[in-house]
């Protein structure tokens, strides 16, 4: 037993507290008796807990506002030992550690509602009952595809696997296990154990997903629980994978990065700290980064994306097999969107994405301005529930998959093929280009050493905290720009230094945000400036800034740079026969048939459909698109609009005067070549 958990004999028993100021230590009270004294004040939970998967009743549970337990217990509390029964001869035990960081969740009735009378009597009639004895197991840690389960009588414990079975939270009659992975299907984080005898309702999977679609109220009580209790395990940095590497290795940050764009909770271990360092001592010392620990103890060393993303559970194979009615390439805010009204309107649809859902909009630190969210939204927040909403509906998401080639139909009816880099070729009647716009690279000298490892395209938790009170550089004037500012400012820099190539701020930004920043001390907006180098051995150091008034050239101590200047298209994968404007954007609709780019004579092109007829584009890689996530959102719907529009023609009859004039497209003139 380890020497910092405190024993009881004869039975034995330990005890844990979470959280607590000082952790409960068990004394030798009056007349023989063990006492328990807890210091006050305490803080928001307390529990003390058995040592075991043991059918004993621990000494007690106190969650402040939850229902059925103590409303107080006073600073001393003496239980006689004649309180506790016998451990049973089948106890198996598992060694708790204590913790002074909470990772009790809260009492929240959001992450943890009750199902009412009516929502337990819909259940039981379409699930089936099963018991469980004390102490077996329920759920086990990295299992995918699990049930449903609502607790009908008893108790179920939902412990960490990554810490020593510490308890997360204890479900009572009417509530419920689990999180979005009942919708992702991916192997769950946690291990739930039957505290004492117990009855669940067991509901299949494609079984809680018709609910979701049919009961409303039931539904929106229980995406809110999903996504709530999500939220909550990735804030406590205590739940999921293990990362150990530096944060200045620019892989270590691609794992992170993707497992945070995926909503993956893990643990990150900074190598360069002591607590690191000893981490990576335990692993053995390896000489790359990072290294990763996964759910089933394979330790992955550097590992690829797709590697880490089998680990994380987020790969289901490569697709292939299936004729989609819709194929959707990007999972930015417009090809979300349009794969929820797809699903929701009964088109098979999968989406694609090289890294993970979000795009652009989802290295955004907040989000302000797009209807409905007042209080706004970060991006992340964005793309999960909009990756909810299309599972709810029946769409699939494939990630990381990078798209090889499109191989567009030659023949009315003949469905769209798509290569993949997984080693298939995915069919489809509409394929949707929705794969948004990258910012442009910095061009300062030594710009390209640093990338990822102290110069970033996006902020966000992942990249801005590792800058805690060190003073760091913004480029760019737009709405992203100025959102990453308020962000490091508030919650992560020292000092903030905007950069700006322009005269003056506010032109290319909200008034709200430029007013926001203009008032905040530790921002400092130096205008008429770039960065002409990049300084560092290891890291950022410095950076040589040239001003466009003509000024001399100065220096400006800072350990990261954040950029958001410009956007370029990501076009390359896209054949060549697509019609793109001067700025490499994908024409579509009248503004491509203006252009003499569209084949047909029989028909007009939908408003989104590009020079190859049936392939459509939406979002930021649409030219004349405005760079807001609403319009992205209005031209994901849209993108549904025209495919159903695209197969209502599928069995129309041509024209016999323009049936030669169909096959004339360009991408029948010339051979596709694959993008290398």
């Amino acid at each position: 037993m380890p020497s910092n958990c405190c024993a009881i004999s004869k039975p034995q028993l330990l005890f844990y507290v979470l959280p607590v100021r000082r952790l409960l230590r068990p004394l030798v009270g009056p007349q023989g008796t063990h006492s328990l004294r807890a210091a006050a004040p305490r803080e928001r939970s307390l529990t003390v807990a058995s040592r075991s998967e043991m059918s004993i009743e621990p000494a007690f549970h106190w969650l402040p506002g939850k229902p059925g337990t103590p409303a107080e217990l006073s600073a001393e509390t003496e239980l006689p030992l004649a309180h506790y029964s016998a451990l049973p001869a089948r106890y198996t035990p598992f060694i708790p550690q204590p913790r002074v960081k909470e990772l009790l969740m809260p009492a929240n009735t959001t992450a943890f509602p009750q199902l009412d009378p009516d929502e337990l009597t819909l259940l039981r009639s379409l699930a089936r009952t099963q018991a469980y004895a004390s102490g077996d197991t329920l759920i086990h840690a990295g299992e995918p595809d699990i049930d449903f389960f609502v607790i009908d009588t008893g108790r179920v414990d939902i412990l960490n696997p990554t810490d020593d079975h510490c308890l997360i939270v204890s479900h009572g009659p009417g509530e419920f296990i689990g999180d979005i992975d009942l919708l992702t299907r991916r192997p769950v984080l946690i291990t739930a154990i039957a505290k004492v005898d117990t009855t669940v309702l067991r509901l299949p999977g494609d079984k809680l997903r018709e609910i979701l679609n049919t009961v409303p109220r039931l539904s929106e009580k229980l995406l809110t629980a999903f996504t709530a209790r999500r939220d909550l395990l990735q804030k406590s940095e205590a739940v999921g994978l293990r990362v150990t590497g530096p944060g200045s290795c620019k892989d270590t940050n691609a794992v992170r990065e993707f497992l945070y764009k995926n909503f993956v909770p893990f643990v990150w271990y900074d190598s360069d700290t002591p607590a690191g360092k000893e981490r990576l001592a335990k692993l053995g010392s390896p000489k790359k980064s990072p290294v990763v620990e996964c759910h089933d103890g394979t330790v992955l060393i550097n590992p690829t994306l797709h590697e880490i993303s089998e680990c994380a559970g987020v790969w289901h194979g490569c697709p292939c097999g299936q004729t989609y009615d819709l194929a959707i390439v990007g999972g930015g805010p417009a090809g979300l969107t349009a794969a929820v009204y797809a699903a929701s309107e009964g088109l098979s649809t999968i989406v694609l994405d090289r890294l993970g859902p979000g795009g652009q909009a989802g290295g955004s630190s907040k989000i302000e301005n797009f209807i409905g969210f007042p209080a706004g939204l970060s991006g992340a927040d964005l793309a999960t529930r909009g990756v909810l909403q299309m599972l709810k509906f029946g769409a699939r998401i494939v990630t990381p998959v990078e798209v090889l080639s499109l191989d567009a139909s030659t023949r009315p009816g003949q469905p769209h093929g798509l290569r993949l880099d997984c080693g298939a070729t995915l069919f489809a009647n509409a394929v949707l280009v929705a794969t948004g716009a990258h910012w442009r690279k910095l061009a300062a000298k030594n710009a390209d050493r640093f990338e990822r490892a102290g110069i970033y395209y996006a902020c966000t938790t992942v990249e801005g905290f590792l800058y805690h009170d060190q003073d760091v550089a913004v480029v760019g004037a737009g709405n992203s720009a100025g959102q990453a500012a308020m962000f490091l400012a508030d919650r992560c820099a020292k000092t903030v230094h905007m950069l700006i190539r322009g005269p003056a701020l506010g032109p290319g930004m909200s008034d709200y945000l430029a007013a926001r920043i203009r008032a905040t001390a530790n921002i400092h907006v130096h205008v008429n400036t770039e960065i002409s180098e990049v300084h560092g051995t290891g890291r950022i150091e410095a950076l040589t800034l040239t001003h466009r008034d003509g000024s001399p050239d100065s220096q400006l101590p800072a350990a990261a740079v954040f950029a958001f200047i410009g956007a370029e298209p990501n076009v390359d994968w896209l054949p060549p026969q697509i019609a793109k404007d001067t700025l490499g954007y994908i024409l579509t609709g009248v503004d491509m048939k203006s252009a003499g780019a569209w084949p047909l004579t029989h028909r007009d092109p939908c408003p989104l459909e590009t020079s190859i007829p049936g392939i459509l584009a939406a979002g930021d890689v649409r030219s004349g698109a405005t760079k807001r996530v609403g319009f992205a959102v209005g031209d994901g719907a849209l993108a549904v609009t025209c495919t159903h529009r695209l197969r209502s023609l599928i069995d129309a009859p041509i024209p016999a005067t323009s049936a030669g004039a169909e096959r004339r497209s360009p991408s029948a003139e010339r051979p596709l070549t694959p993008v290398t």
